[in-house]
């Protein structure tokens, strides 16, 4: 006997996943501007009317997106901290996380997006709201003791982590890998 037939919210969600994964890859390759969003749909095996009754538009689907990798990092981060009891063995495990490929490419992705925002206040109030919330979970799961506060911390780490990322892409050799370890400990011990 064939299973039940899916419910219509159990549609959307598979659609809405689906075209998420696919707009991931196209981004991932092609940029934000280099994507548009008949390849998506295509990828996804939708129409485009999919995409738009799902998301309203690209920027929508982006920011999704957005909220799925940041809601990931997030998830990565609290297991690499869980054990730690204290938050000098916290920074040491945040500054000695190695270098992920995929996230210097989702940075990259993101300023992109971030520029094409900068040009449109709703689109960027939207964005800006999405960086916050990811921002306050890190500062709620990062070390509380820091001398800096844990909100100024998270501030902190995410511009460093970012620049840090964006030198190594223009210059891959000359950026020392242990700096956001010896960033991070100067901090510690601030």
């Amino acid at each position: 006997m064939a299973g039940a037939r899916p419910t219509r919210a159990e549609r959307s969600a598979r659609t809405r996943a689906e075209l998420i994964e696919a707009a991931e890859r196209r981004f991932f390759v092609h940029g934000y501007h280099g994507t548009s969003l008949d390849d998506i749909a295509d990828d996804a095996g939708y129409t485009k009317g999919a995409v738009y009754s799902t998301f309203k538009s690209k920027a929508g689907l982006f920011l999704a997106l957005f909220d799925q990798v940041m809601e990931r990092r997030l998830e990565e981060l609290r297991a690499l901290l869980d054990p730690h009891p204290d938050d000098e063995s916290r920074f040491r495990a945040i500054a000695e996380r190695p270098v992920d490929e995929r996230n210097t490419q989702f940075l990259l992705l993101s300023i992109e997006f971030w520029t094409h925002a900068a040009r449109e206040p709703a689109v960027l109030e939207e964005f800006s709201a999405r960086y916050r919330r990811f921002r306050d979970g890190l500062a709620a799961i990062g070390p509380q003791d820091s001398p800096l506060g844990s909100e100024r911390w998270a501030i902190v780490s995410l511009a460093l982590a970012n620049g840090l990322a964006l030198e190594r892409l223009i210059d891959p050799t000359g950026v020392p890998g242990d700096l956001m370890a010896a960033v991070q400990a100067r901090i510690a011990r601030a």
